[in-house]
């Protein structure tokens, strides 16, 4: 196994183990299921005995876990241990999403390479590095594109193999620099979205073009759920430019993306009843207001 055990067990929320060392509010356990803050995704959250975990770190290969208090139990004790199920599937679902768009970036931007996620409390940040200029009508593409996958139901799936299969592969996205916390002993984990096939033939469909090429394979740490559909509504938010060249795309999942749906859709049914229009006549209203002005 390359990566954390969270990483390889991401449902895993609740377990019992040993612990094996403490130094004040630090402790080691004999097995976690507690990720570790890494390659954009943050901490899990939970308790170790009935003391709330307020940090988690890999360290020389190891999962650190910092607590809110010094502990009464000792090492050799074995104790309880529970992960914040709800903030694990949030991140869980946030990172898959990420992944899923990144793809779909690849897609309509030739030159999109993956720069970095990052997974906040209420929206997730992807960075690309692409010289192509993503206005209003790309945004609402690789919306549709997203929830479209997330929609078909594909596959994910990771394993790891050797670097340097790695980088003879030319449909696997990674950057050593980027995607440490992936890396093992010379060996990379890869977490791929499976192809439009692979859907097709698990539901037995026959007469179809689906394509064969997986929708994302990128190396990543990161715990991620075992198909597209776990992850939910998903709503791009907006995109801006933290450096040349870098192209920063933010979206929520979940409520937040619910939450976003809705704004959008009372926007709309403001527009239609202040413009006497349909909803597909408001935008050609819009455009011939602006142009009397």
């Amino acid at each position: 196994m390359t990566g954390q055990r969270a990483a390889a067990e991401p449902y895993v929320t609740r377990f019992e183990t040993e612990v094996t060392a403490i130094d004040g509010r630090q402790v080691w356990l004999e097995r976690s299921h507690f990720y570790a803050a890494g390659g954009g995704q943050p901490a899990d959250r939970g308790t170790i005995g009935d003391i709330a975990v307020t940090d988690v770190q890999f360290v020389d290969g190891e999962v650190v876990h910092v607590l809110a208090a010094e502990p009464s139990f000792r090492p050799g004790q074995r104790v309880l241990c529970s992960v914040d199920r709800s903030f694990r599937m949030y991140c869980t679902r946030a990172h898959t999403a990420g992944h899923v768009l990144v793809g779909a970036a690849r897609r309509l931007l030739e030159d999109a390479t993956d720069a970095g996620l990052e997974i906040g409390s209420e929206t997730v940040r992807v960075d690309l590095e692409t010289t192509a200029t993503l206005d209003d009508e790309t945004l609402i593409e690789l919306d549709e594109r997203v929830n479209r996958v997330v929609w078909e139901s594909r596959p994910v799936s990771w394993d790891d193999v050797s670097i340097s299969a790695a980088r003879e592969r030319d449909d696997i996205g990674f950057d050593p620099k980027i995607d440490a916390a992936a890396v093992e002993k010379g060996r990379v984990r890869i977490v791929t979205i499976g192809a439009e096939t692979d859907r097709v033939s698990r539901e037995g469909v026959t007469g179809t073009t689906a394509s064969r090429e997986p929708w994302d394979a990128t190396a990543c740490g990161g715990t991620h759920v075992r198909n597209t559909r776990e992850v939910g509504p998903v709503a791009v938010v907006g995109c801006s430019s933290p450096a040349e060249g870098v192209r920063r795309i933010e979206f929520a999942v979940g409520p937040a993306a619910i939450d976003r749906r809705t704004a959008e859709k009372r926007a709309a049914f403001a527009a239609m009843e202040s413009l006497e229009v349909d909803l597909e006549d408001v935008r050609d209203e819009l455009e011939r207001g602006a142009s009397r002005r």
